[in-house]
């Protein structure tokens, strides 16, 4: 018996053996070839794609990129991805001025107080059309070569990339859409997920999920707005472009709705809570990791740091341009900093070269910041708003001290701040007090409690958002079309998703209802005056006026 027992624990064994090794090949199997389309007007975006294209090809896939701009960019690629780059020019200056050589007078604008931002998104999409009819005009045959060429998924960059969704909606392949912000209005109502104007803050409005009245009107027509700007504006520029080339092909809001999958550059948690579709994945934090050993100066400057106090890191990514700033600015920071020599600055600047640098105050171009706020003499982090300085800085349990420069970034750092993981600061206030005054105010302890929370939140998942984001590209693999995930709001136009149509049905038949009921009760009305009146005149008035007619007759 006791042998018998052993036996059938082997072929067990086996079994799962077997199964197992099935399991292996049916995940070799599904090895892929996938093309990633980022947009390169801001280097951001090829920052955080990178991370999956490495992880893809880490588990075996094919990874090709392809990206076309005005200059390649210095961030390089994970070894074995395929790099394709087209580089163009065009003729427009402040195209040129604004992505090329960032020496656009926004970049010193952005800090004055009184500084109108521009509708810097829609701007950035009218310049990816330029770039795009650049790429039609003058590579349409490698282009069309492109279209031809199999692969099993396409990954596409949501913003400023026209020709990566001329791409797909030619190709017609299974392809995920990934936002590189928050869930935007254009992006929910292009994958139908519902954004109620009445508690789903608009993007650029500065505003939470806890809305007065007035703040709901506003918020309402900015929605009205976004969806105006990015429907009538942007979109019909890309169709405009889309059958100069490729007549007949299919609109740009239809290919962009129909995406297997969406990915979000947000956690799940990090945003206010909304509804949205089944085929929406919140990816963000896809670049975060664990510190790894500091070097260098750097290291050396933070070895030099105390315990208590530590160093307080200032980064400003690639969207603030120091050469541009006031210098009024400038010496704000540098007094402040001069000002408390127990604490240690460490600094991203790229500015002109500042004699006299206080000693505890270290300048780098670039500095390896997920490094620096991974340690645990990092007390806090001076950012301007950034979505991956935010993320990463809450996803390492550092407090913000936020000053935003644009609408996104205030819409970035209101995501923390309304969580009480740090503050922001006016920029029409900033002097060297009142950043003194927000160092001193860092080192409270109810903030670094609250990020704290914020980052067991984030981080209490049983994947990495990196392994999260690759498993999807392979279940499209697997998979190609998930039907049962799409919405039904796919198939109906604008009337019938807000059920104008069936209002409108519905009040004719009330309206119907209540007429039919009016006139009947006036008819039944009239109907009983005229029988009570015509029995008043057979009982009284109708015998008088006949003795009458008799008399006459008579005579």
């Amino acid at each position: 018996m006791h042998l018998l027992s052993l036996v059938a624990i082997a072929a067990l064994v086996g079994v799962a053996s077997t199964a197992t090794k099935a399991t292996e090949v049916g995940a070799a199997a599904t090895v892929g070839k996938v093309l990633m389309i980022p947009s390169s007007l801001y280097p951001t975006h090829r920052w955080v794609m990178r991370e999956l294209a490495g992880e893809l090809v880490k588990r075996g896939h094919k990874v090709v990129w392809w990206e076309y701009g005005l200059a390649k960019s210095s961030i390089t690629l994970p070894k074995g991805v395929e790099e394709r780059f087209w580089q163009l020019s065009v003729k427009d200056q402040e195209v040129n001025d604004l992505f090329l050589h960032k020496n656009h007078s926004s970049y010193g604008d952005v800090w004055n107080s009184d500084y109108k931002e521009a509708a810097t998104q829609a701007a950035g999409w009218l310049a990816s059309v330029k770039l795009c009819e650049q790429v039609l005009a003058t590579r349409k045959g490698d282009f069309d070569l492109l279209v031809k060429e199999k692969f099993d998924t396409v990954i596409v960059d949501d913003l400023y990339n026209p020709c990566g969704l001329l791409h797909v909606g030619l190709q017609k392949s299974v392809f995920i859409y990934w936002s590189m912000t928050a869930l935007r209005t254009e992006s929910a109502w292009a994958n139908q997920s519902p954004s109620p104007p009445s508690y789903i803050p608009v993007p650029g409005t500065g505003l939470t999920d806890e809305l007065d009245f007035w703040q709901r009107s506003f918020n309402l027509a900015s929605y009205l707005k976004a969806i105006y700007i990015h429907q009538r504006i942007v979109l019909r520029r890309v169709d405009a472009l889309f059958q100069r080339y490729y007549p007949g092909v299919t609109e740009a809001f239809y290919i962009e709705r129909n995406a297997s999958i969406n990915y979000v550059n947000t956690p799940p948690i990090f945003d206010f809570a909304r509804p949205y579709m089944p085929r929406v994945n919140f990816v963000g934090g896809v670049q975060c990791h664990k510190p790894k050993p500091l070097e260098g100066n750097v290291a050396k400057f933070v070895n030099s740091a105390d315990n208590e106090n530590g160093f307080i890191l200032f980064t400003t990514g690639y969207s603030v341009q120091w050469k541009h700033a006031p210098q009024h600015i400038v010496n704000a920071f540098l007094t402040a900093f001069k000002s408390r020599t127990d604490v240690k600055f460490i600094w991203q600047y790229d500015g002109p070269a500042i004699p006299n640098l206080p000693s505890n105050v270290l300048i780098e171009k670039w500095v390896p910041q997920q490094d620096l706020l991974g340690h645990p003499k990092c007390k806090g982090l001076i950012s301007h708003g950034g979505i991956n300085s935010v993320i990463e800085s809450i996803w390492h349990g550092v407090p913000i001290i936020g000053l935003p420069l644009t609408a996104q970034g205030r819409d970035n750092l209101l995501r923390a701040t309304a969580r009480g993981a740090g503050f922001m600061l006016d920029k029409e206030h900033i002097n060297d007090k009142t950043l003194l005054k927000a160092i001193r105010k860092i080192y409270d302890k109810e903030y670094k409690q609250e990020v704290l929370v914020f980052q067991d939140l984030i981080t209490d998942v049983p994947y990495t958002e990196l392994n999260h984001s690759a498993f999807w590209v392979e279940f499209i693999m697997r998979h190609q079309e998930v039907p049962h995930a799409r919405s039904g709001a796919d198939h109906l136009n604008i009337l019938q998703y807000f059920l104008v149509d069936v209002l409108s049905f519905m009040f004719a038949i009330v309206f119907l209802f209540f007429s039919a009921i009016y006139y009947a009760i006036k008819f039944t009305c009239k109907g009983c005056c005229y029988v009570c009146r015509a029995s008043y005149r057979t009982v009284t008035g109708g015998s008088s006026t006949a003795k009458v007619d008799k008399k006459k007759k008579t005579q």
